[in-house]
């Protein structure tokens, strides 16, 4: 059911996020620079999927090559460089929890064997994951103080999913929409926090903003893909499946969703009672 397809959403992102991050330990000036390019790559093929912005693709592009060239200049990897590095591990920590998190909340809600029996103690939080909710809770701070910054709205958002946090991550989306209220990619974010916050189910505050999000780029994948994910919650399976089916004949050849959806269009139709 839906919690395959959650499951599935979030491998993948965790997978995209963790993999440039991880190419290679920059214990050279060439394997740091190496990383920059991983980022470059990555930053591409988000803007090829629609998960980001054009203006906020280009934006981040020249970040991050202004940090590439901040790198190569400074070759002892000084002071100035140790945030970029907090970040880079503050991602991967932030993405391991949270397919951790998927399995443990799946362990205790979803196993029928668990019923009735007390949660297991408390572990104590490590370090690097405290460090990361620290940082996080450090920007929401900064948002809040100076909240007309959609950019770092979006950021915070996108921080609260990969935690799991979902129903502070659709109010972070919320703050950057009332600042830049024709951005697809917002709305269709804030949709999938809805989405998720209700346990994959299509709520209408869910379904409005994908909705909104399509309105503004008929294009955007995310919204596309969850819209069939509601026509096949209301029972209309085959206009789902048409809809899933339309995105991959118009997908690129390179594009990184069509595992995606043809995993969904797998799964729906495995759970079509047979004729």
């Amino acid at each position: 059911m839906i919690w395959i397809l959650i499951a599935l959403i979030a491998s993948l992102v965790a997978l995209a996020l963790v993999l440039p991050v991880m190419r290679r330990a920059p214990e050279t000036a060439a394997s740091g620079m190496a990383v920059f390019s991983g980022q470059l790559e990555e930053l591409r093929r988000d803007a090829d999927l629609g998960l980001i912005e054009p203006e906020e693709a280009r934006a981040a592009e020249l970040d991050i090559r202004r940090r590439a060239q901040a790198a190569e200049s400074q070759q002892a990897g000084g002071t100035e460089g140790a945030p970029s590095s907090r970040l880079r591990m503050a991602i991967i920590a932030a993405s391991t929890l949270s397919v951790m998190a998927a399995v443990l909340i799946y362990m205790q809600i979803g196993s029928p064997h668990l019923t009735g029996q007390p949660p297991a103690p408390q572990t104590q939080m490590p370090e690097e994951m405290q460090a990361v909710l620290d940082e996080v809770d450090a920007l929401a701070a900064d948002l809040m103080a100076n909240p007309d910054n959609p950019r770092g709205w979006a950021v915070l958002g996108q921080a609260y999913v990969t935690l799991g946090r979902y129903r502070e991550a659709a109010v972070a989306f919320e703050n950057a929409i009332d600042r830049v209220p024709d951005s697809a990619y917002l709305f269709a974010s804030l949709g999938q926090a809805y989405l998720f916050a209700a346990d994959g189910e299509m709520t209408p505050a869910a379904r409005e903003a994908f909705a909104r999000a399509l309105d503004i780029d008929p294009d955007d994948v995310r919204a596309r893909f969850f819209m069939a994910e509601a026509l096949w919650q209301d029972g209309e399976h085959e206009a789902a499946l048409a809809a899933w089916q339309r995105m991959l004949d118009e997908a690129p050849e390179d594009a990184g969703y069509v595992q995606m959806v043809e995993t969904r269009i797998a799964e729906a139709r495995n759970s079509e009672p047979a004729d």
